[in-house]
């Protein structure tokens, strides 16, 4: 029996100095509560990560719509001129070609290179006017923006004359 005793008293001291040993239930709490905070942390940055990339993401969406607005509405601006064109954009009409020539250089100084003056009317009724037209297009549609610019840029009207044999020169000659 003693040494049973013995036995049993060596069991219970080893497994005192073993729970001795390890951590305590505090030490066990406080080691939890770390772990979730260090869980939380991660999940907060997780999350501002996320919304920064919403964010970008956004932006980013922005910026390229703002962009296709922007070469849409310069596609809509853009104007092309046709040498061969069977329409003009004709602006004013002088009976001076000397005054008719100084507003084509007006339109050109305006961006408009293709202008030119166009001599119409019957010379033994000296019914004579100098046109000043702005370039030739292909179809109505360009014609009809050309005009809307000159009406939003320059508050000047204008007409579409289809062109008939007549060249594009800076100055009429006939």
């Amino acid at each position: 029996m003693k040494s049973f005793s013995v036995y049993l008293l060596t069991t219970i001291t080893l497994v005192v100095m073993l729970s001795a040993c390890g951590p305590s239930q505090e030490e066990q709490q406080q080691r939890e509560q770390a772990r979730q905070d260090s869980l939380e942390q991660v999940r907060q940055q997780k999350l501002e990560q996320a919304r920064q990339d919403s964010i970008a993401r956004a932006e980013q969406a922005r910026a390229d719509s703002l962009e296709a607005a922007r070469k849409k509405e310069e596609e809509a601006q853009r104007i092309e001129f046709d040498p061969n064109g069977p329409l003009a954009v004709q602006v004013e009409a002088w009976r001076s070609r000397d005054k008719a020539a100084g507003q084509v250089s007006k339109w050109q100084e305006r961006g408009f290179p293709d202008a030119y003056v166009v001599k119409h009317g019957n010379e033994e009724t000296g019914d004579i006017w100098f046109r000043v037209r702005l370039g030739r297009v292909s179809t109505a549609e360009m014609a009809d923006k050309i005009g809307k610019q000159l009406q939003e840029e320059y508050d000047e009207k204008y007409w579409v004359a289809e062109v008939q044999g007549e060249g594009t020169t800076p100055d009429a000659s006939d």
